[in-house]
């Protein structure tokens, strides 16, 4: 009669296998060196990966900027802009009302018309190399933004936009900035034009004189 094998004797022998040499413990060494040093390879990478475009709401939905220069068409999908001239002054006259400041009063001479279909130019506004915006001011109403004047598609209009800001900030590269809508951008169709660099001393010249800078009214030109 055969006798069946005894499970316990294997473990036994099992248990009692000679431990591993030198050559097999550096072995076992490299390879556990090599998992560490995979593990914080990958560990950086993660740490330093991000989004394209930072994966953010503020960056999809970002406005459609196109850049353009003083004198220049500025083409959107939605509008055109061209500023023609930019005055400076320490009052400016709307419909006969005068009106002062502290600081300076930039006045843009701009033409618009959009492109396919009856719209407004909700958003004028000013920033300075310091990235301090400064929107076209809202102290009287202004035909050319904020709703005004209703552009026709293919008739261009020009006028004066005023906005109010820091005589600091006028001396500095300035940029105007204009959009479709007056206070949601996101995703909206936003001309940027580089304005021409203004010297302290004439921004000085500007707030000492004491005429004002009438403002002119709206006025269809030709295409």
């Amino acid at each position: 009669m055969t006798t069946p094998p005894d499970d316990s004797a294997r473990e036994s022998v099992a248990s009692h296998r000679a431990p591993p040499g030198p050559a097999q413990r550096m072995g076992m060494r490299v390879g556990a060196g090599t998992l560490i040093v995979a593990a914080l390879a990958v560990g950086g990478a993660i740490a330093d990966w991000r989004p394209v475009n930072g994966g953010g709401a503020e960056a999809r939905e970002r406005p459609f900027v196109q850049v353009g220069r003083f004198g220049e068409t500025v083409s959107t999908r939605v509008f055109d802009a061209t500023v023609l001239d930019v005055r400076g002054a320490a009052v400016v006259d709307s419909g006969g009302q005068r009106y002062d400041t502290a600081g300076i009063w930039l006045v843009l001479r701009v033409r618009l018309a959009t492109r396919t279909e009856a719209t407004t130019i909700g958003y004028a506004a000013v920033r300075d190399h310091r990235g301090r915006e400064f929107r076209a001011t809202t102290r009287f109403s202004q035909a050319m933004v904020g709703g005004g004047r209703v552009l026709q598609p293919g008739i261009p209009v020009e006028g004066d936009v005023a906005v109010e800001l820091p005589r600091d900030a006028a001396a500095t590269r300035l940029t105007a900035r204009f959009a479709q809508q007056q206070v949601d951008l996101r995703m909206d169709a936003l001309a940027e034009v580089s304005l021409p660099a203004v010297a302290p001393a004439r921004v000085d010249e500007w707030a000492a004189a004491p005429a004002p800078v009438a403002l002119a009214t709206p006025s269809v030109v030709a295409p």
